[in-house]
C-alpha cells in the first residue's frame, strides 16, 4: 500500500512540473489564519444570541417540502413513479456514456481504460431489461457510483485522488428504489434521495414499502453528532459492530444511562430483512435533531475541521457539498447532492455582478453567521463572519492556484477569507463567488 502511495506521489509530482505548476503544502496557505479563529467559541462569541431557535421542526418541515418543490433532484425514493422511470430511461443513451469513460485512466494502474474495458461495462448492461421496481435498504456505509464498477477511474494524471466513478455516499441504512440490475447480477441501478446511479448488491436489503415505511414512521431517533461514532454488539462496549458518520440517524430502542440500544436492519441468511438490536454512546448522538440555532450549526461544521477532503465522499469523508449537507442533516434539513443544487435550494442573492467591496459588504451584511452558503461555480462554502470587512468561511476545499502557478493544496475542511487565488489568472474566491444563500 505504501508504494502504491510513494508511486502515485511522483507520478503527480513529475506531471506537475512537466506543467510547470507547483505544489504548494497547505501550511504554507493557512499559516495567516490564527489559532483562535480556527475554533468554534470564536466565531460564536461574535453573534448576538446564538441560541436562537432559528426554525422550528415545523418550520423545517414545511422548508423541507419548499426544498424538495425546488428541486428536482431530491427524490421520495419510496413513492418512485414506476412509468415516470419508464419515461427516464427511454432518453439514456447508453453507448454514447459509456464513450466519454474510455479516455479515463485506471487510477490504480495509471494507464489509459480504453475501449476494451468500457465495452466490457456496455455488455454488462442490458439498456431494454424492464423495469420492475423493488425497494430495499443499504447496509452499513454504501457507495453509489456512476458506472457498476470497483475500478477507479481518473480524468487526468493530474488528479490522480478524485476517482470520477465516486457519485456519493449513502447513509446507514438509506432506502433506495432499485429499478434494474446487471446481467451478473453483482449490481443494481438505484435511486437514493439525492442520486441515480450503481450499488452493490451485496450491499443491499431487499423488503417490502410496507416494511421500510414501518422503520422509517419510527420517529424515536438518535442522531450521530460526534465525526464518527462505533456501535458495539455488547453493552460493555467492547465488542465492535461498525462505525458511523455523522448526520446518521439510529432508531432508539431504549436508552439506559450512558448507553443507547439501537435497531438495526440486517439480511438474513435468505436476504430477508430482520432486526437486531446494538449500542451506541449517548455522548455520540442527539436525542431527536438538534434544535437548529447558529451556535449548533458552527459547532458541528467545526467537528469536521482538518478532515480530509474527499471528492464523491468515496473514502468517508466529504467533499464540499458533502460537508454541507452532512452538517445540515443533523438538523433534519433536506439538501440535494452538489453545490449548484445547495445554492438554489432556497432563494439566493445574485453577486456575479458586484465588485469585490459591494460583494464583501452584502455578503456581511445580509449573510448570517453558520447559516449562509456561498457559492463560486463548482464550491460551496459556509459563511462563519467577518474580520476587519473581510469574510471567512468553513469549506471542505481541495486546493487553488496561485502566484506564479502555484498550485496550493489544502486537501481538507479548512476556516480561510475569500482572498484565496487573489493573485492567480483564476482570480479570487471572493471575486469568483456569484450567489449566497440563507438557509431559514
Amino acid at each position: 500500500m505504501k508504494i502504491r502511495f510513494i508511486l502515485l506521489f511522483l507520478c503527480l509530482f513529475i506531471f506537475s512540473c512537466s506543467s510547470k505548476k507547483v505544489l504548494v503544502p497547505h501550511f504554507e496557505v493557512t499559516s495567516n489564519i490564527s489559532r483562535e479563529v480556527k475554533t468554534p467559541g470564536f466565531w460564536i462569541s461574535r453573534i448576538q444570541n446564538p441560541d436562537k431557535i432559528i426554525l422550528t421542526e415545523k418550520q423545517i418541515e414545511n422548508l423541507n417540502a419548499k426544498i424538495s418543490e425546488n428541486c428536482p433532484f431530491l427524490k421520495d425514493v419510496l413513492n418512485t413513479d414506476l412509468e415516470e422511470e419508464k419515461v427516464k430511461r427511454s432518453r439514456i443513451d447508453y453507448v454514447n456514456n459509456l464513450k466519454k469513460y474510455s479516455k479515463y485512466y485506471n487510477g490504480i494502474s495509471l494507464k489509459k481504460v480504453g475501449s476494451k474495458f468500457t465495452e466490457t461495462l456496455k455488455n454488462n448492461i442490458d439498456p431494454d431489461a424492464p423495469i420492475n421496481i423493488r425497494f430495499a435498504l443499504t447496509i452499513g456505509y454504501t457507495k453509489q457510483k456512476a458506472l457498476p464498477t470497483d475500478v477507479p477511474l481518473i480524468s487526468s494524471l493530474h488528479t490522480a485522488d478524485l476517482n470520477r466513478l465516486a457519485a456519493t455516499d449513502l447513509s446507514f441504512c438509506s432506502p433506495v428504489a432499485i429499478l434494474y440490475s446487471t446481467k451478473d447480477n453483482l449490481w443494481c441501478y438505484a435511486i437514493s434521495e439525492v442520486y441515480t446511479g450503481w450499488i452493490k448488491a451485496e450491499q443491499l436489503i431487499f423488503a417490502s414499502k410496507e416494511a421500510i415505511s414501518h422503520y422509517f414512521n419510527d420517529k424515536n431517533i438518535a442522531v450521530v453528532t460526534s465525526r464518527f461514532a462505533d456501535i458495539y454488539k455488547d453493552t460493555s462496549l467492547s465488542q465492535f459492530y461498525d462505525s458511523v458518520k455523522m448526520d446518521t440517524v439510529m432508531h432508539i430502542s431504549k436508552i439506559e444511562d450512558d448507553i443507547i440500544e439501537v435497531k438495526i436492519p440486517f439480511k438474513t441468511l435468505n436476504e430477508n430483512l430482520e432486526f437486531m438490536y446494538h449500542y451506541i454512546k449517548k455522548s455520540d448522538v442527539s436525542l431527536g435533531f438538534l434544535p437548529y440555532t447558529q451556535r449548533n450549526v458552527i459547532v458541528q461544521a467545526f467537528k469536521q475541521i482538518d478532515a480530509p477532503y474527499d471528492w464523491g465522499n468515496n473514502y468517508g469523508y466529504t467533499d464540499c457539498s458533502g460537508f454541507v449537507r452532512q452538517v445540515f442533516s443533523c438538523f433534519g434539513i433536506k439538501t440535494p447532492k452538489n453545490s449548484r443544487q445547495q445554492i438554489n435550494m432556497k432563494d439566493s442573492i445574485q453577486l456575479s455582478d458586484y465588485n469585490n467591496a459591494l460583494k464583501a459588504q452584502t455578503i456581511i451584511s445580509e449573510g448570517s453567521s453558520g447559516i449562509t452558503l456561498l457559492y463560486l461555480p463548482g464550491h460551496i462554502m459556509l459563511y462563519l463572519g467577518q474580520l476587519d470587512q473581510n469574510p471567512y468561511v468553513i469549506h471542505s476545499i481541495r486546493g487553488y492556484s496561485g502566484k506564479n502557478n502555484k498550485i496550493h493544496m489544502l486537501n481538507k475542511i479548512a476556516v480561510t477569507d475569500l482572498t484565496l487565488g487573489g493573485n492567480s489568472k483564476s482570480k479570487s474566491f471572493l471575486e469568483r463567488t456569484t450567489l449566497m444563500s440563507v438557509v431559514k
